[in-house]
């Protein structure tokens, strides 16, 4: 990664810290407010409470501030949390904030800071020795892939609970701000839709402040240059979403004023894994491994032709599992592909396994190869599902589970398999100029 200041340091630890902390308080809150059976509310503070002190205990313990670098990650994640303490302060009315709104923001804030410091300062005692050595940058970079990986996730469940067109209307919901629209009337499909939305702010968010972080940090020009890709591509991914349900720019709130659009959910569904390709490759491209010379001369370009098919051959099959998802047509041949998609991962996979000198490569082809065996296992208890189901019965949990992972592991596949392709295509000299 390229050299950068001790402020750049800083605040890429900030950030990481404070968004990941975010985004594992998103994750359990998810979980927890589930239907039908969402946790106690005592259960669930705890637990965000828990994540809070966690994120600062992991401050302390990696940090280079000591308490300090806890108190600023848990105010960063409770300012990021505003995005989500909204559903608490909506008023019976669009247009209504409740008073106690006064007290929850600043609240939240000091509880967030302090936490976090209480956190940082637990993990501190327990450190031996000074600071360890992270790459910030690269921890950002990581999260804002976990961020999308779970947004994708919390999208499939979208389309196998059928909630997809729960909520009327975009970018308000029922009339409301989006993120004043109240926690109490969230419930069915309506949760499901709108928790999909508000996790889509959380991507756009982390994307934005990692392309930022890399201007200011990055020194190789098309670094910056797929961080700014990145922004744009999130952006429009977030207008297709809305696009899907309204079918045109409109501020309506009645269904009848909307022409969804299935196509647009299949290009919206398409352009969600390739986004999560992209965060991936930016994580590679920031991190220590990436800056380290590896091994011997670069493979043969027959290793790199075929990690280009594999992640060709992916885009096209996660492209018919959207098909088959939205019109319900194309099963067949998604079914058939996916031998193709097989048999190139696994001869990808194996060839990188076999690099010598190239550790991280043949980590790689390793993970490629696990994952498509375990994408392939996940497809056939899909299938299964898909075909017993029966028209109008609602769908078992365990079926909506399974094909959602399956769902969610076509994005993981892409990533490894643009991953190996973007390693591949690493030049010796690309650590060099990295670490410069």
């Amino acid at each position: 990664m390229a050299t950068v200041g001790e402020a750049g340091r800083g605040r890429g630890e900030v950030l990481a810290l404070g968004f990941g902390t975010s985004v594992a308080m998103w994750f359990v809150g998810y979980l927890c407010r589930m239907p039908p059976a969402a946790a106690p509310s005592w259960l669930l503070a705890l637990l965000l409470l828990g994540c809070l002190a966690g994120g600062g205990f992991v401050a302390g313990r990696l940090g280079s501030r000591g308490w300090r670098s806890g108190l600023a990650a848990g105010l960063l994640s409770s300012v990021v949390n505003l995005l989500i303490l909204g559903s608490l302060l909506g008023g019976a009315r669009p247009d209504q904030v409740v008073p106690s709104a006064l007290w929850w923001i600043p609240g939240s804030l000091l509880l967030g800071a302090a936490l976090g410091s209480a956190g940082a300062a637990a993990g501190a005692g327990g450190r031996a020795g000074g600071a360890r050595a992270v790459n910030w940058t690269a921890a950002l970079a990581r999260v804002a892939a976990a961020a999308t990986l779970l947004q994708l996730l919390v999208g499939g469940l979208v389309t196998g609970e059928g909630a997809g067109l729960s909520v009327a209307d975009w970018p308000n919901s029922f009339g409301y701000n989006m993120f004043l629209y109240p926690l109490s009337r969230m419930t069915g499909g309506v949760y499901y839709e709108h928790a999909h939305r508000l996790f889509g702010s959380l991507v756009g968010l982390t994307t934005v402040v990692l392309a930022a972080h890399l201007l200011t940090v990055e020194r190789r020009r098309w670094v910056r240059r797929l961080a700014l890709v990145a922004v744009a591509t999130v952006i429009v991914q977030g207008i297709l979403g809305g696009l899907r349900v309204t079918g045109s720019f409109t501020l309506a709130t009645a269904r009848s004023a909307m022409d969804p659009s299935s196509t647009l959910a299949v290009v919206h569904g398409v352009l969600g894994p390739l986004f999560f390709a992209l965060i991936v490759v930016i994580a590679a491209v920031t991190s220590t491994a990436w800056a380290r010379d590896e091994g011997p001369a670069p493979p043969a370009a027959g290793t790199r032709a075929l990690s280009a098919w594999l992640v060709g051959a992916v885009i096209v099959q996660i492209a018919l599992g959207a098909v088959q998802r939205q019109f319900g047509r194309a099963l067949v041949e998604h079914v058939t592909f996916a031998v193709v998609v097989l048999a190139l991962a696994l001869l990808v996979g194996t060839r990188l396994s076999r690099l010598g000198g190239q550790r991280t490569l043949g980590t790689v082809g390793r993970v490629i190869t696990a994952a498509v065996t375990v994408q392939v296992m996940l497809g056939l208890v899909a299938l299964y599902a898909v075909e017993t189901r029966v028209v109008g019965v609602p769908r078992a949990a365990w079926n909506v589970a399974l094909t959602t992972l399956h769902q969610g592991g076509g994005s993981a596949l892409l990533g490894c398999a643009v991953l190996g392709a973007a390693w591949l295509r690493r030049s010796p000299a690309a650590g060099r100029r990295a670490a410069a």
